[in-house]
């Protein structure tokens, strides 16, 4: 159950929209029943996980059981053959950002009404005592600015997120104190979430001080990139998964060395030097096959979560 929280959590920010079939070892059926995802229209086609779909012509569709009459559902893959899948497999669902921020409201003893500020993208949550709380999700580069510039106005609340991912972003760029879900909570037997008190009341870290720094200022900023390039490798493929079901496979396009420079708070001199250093191997590694589909599909299997 532990696993299915920080998988909710995590793709709440990249990619929110979870296919029973790409989901291994994650009951979704059972995160809708607590709240924490939402059903949507079942997906008309699906392309084989085995192989994305990139090794032969891949399909759903159905075919007639002679022993039961019954209709089967299958990947059709001209690489791996016939794969029967369950309805559960067909299912869409999409992580509920707001039933999170409400779990989070009620666990952390917020006093106030959950009001969207962003529709889908930023709630004010309330106040703990006289703090206010935020509860922010990303959904993409087009209304990260919008993000930013309303937080803005809220320069003392307290920001929750689902994911460390946007956690870390936004302290790079904003004085506010923040908090990852991701980190923080755990899954209560009942299913209900539970958040370490320790976090709501604890100062804003040094935004100075980089992780690692013992071990170098460079080998600092090498972990940060790597770090910002598996994210987006993971988000690429599913988008690529997600794409695909759709029809035509697409390469979400890997973040230009600007982009890596303002999500890690560097220099672009400073990107650019790193992807340059001969140490910096799995940096360069993220970097380089990064920018195919093929690449994406095998940094994914060399770094499976």
């Amino acid at each position: 159950m532990q696993k299915s929280l920080k998988v909710i959590l995590k793709y709440c920010d990249t990619s929110p929209e979870l296919i029973g079939y790409y989901m291994r070892d994650i009951d979704l059926e059972m995160l809708g029943r607590l709240g924490y995802v939402a059903p949507m229209e079942p997906v008309e086609d699906l392309i084989c996980r085995e192989c994305s779909g990139l090794e032969g012509d891949s399909q759903l569709d159905s075919y007639i059981d002679r022993s039961t009459g019954q209709t089967v559902f299958a990947i059709f893959c001209a690489d791996c053959g016939i794969v029967p899948i369950s309805s559960s497999d067909m299912k869409c669902w999409r992580v509920d950002a707001e039933a999170i921020a409400c779990r989070f409201v009620k666990e952390a003893n917020i006093q106030g009404q959950v009001t969207p500020i962003i529709p889908d993208q930023l709630w004010h949550l309330g106040r703990r005592g006289n703090h206010q709380y935020l509860f922010a999700r990303h959904l993409g580069e087009r209304g990260y600015e919008a993000l930013e510039l309303a937080i803005h106005q809220y320069p003392k609340a307290t920001i929750v997120t689902a994911s460390e991912y946007l956690m870390a972003r936004l302290q790079k760029s904003l004085p506010n104190r923040c908090i990852a879900l991701e980190l923080s909570a755990t899954f209560r037997v009942d299913g209900s979430m539970a958040v370490d008190e320790s976090v709501l009341e604890e100062r804003k870290p040094d935004p100075t001080k980089q992780p690692h720094k013992r071990r170098g200022d460079r080998t600092a900023k090498n972990e940060l990139l790597e770090r910002a390039m598996k994210e987006h490798v993971f988000a690429a493929y599913n988008y690529m998964l997600d794409t695909a079901s759709r029809g035509e496979v697409k390469l979400l396009p890997r973040p230009t060395q600007k982009m890596l420079a303002k999500i890690t708070n560097m220099h672009e001199r400073e990107v650019s030097r790193c992807l340059k250093d001969k140490e910096a191997k799995i940096l360069r590694l993220l970097w380089e096959q990064s920018s195919t589909l093929d690449g994406i599909e095998s940094l994914v299997r060399t770094f499976r979560r």
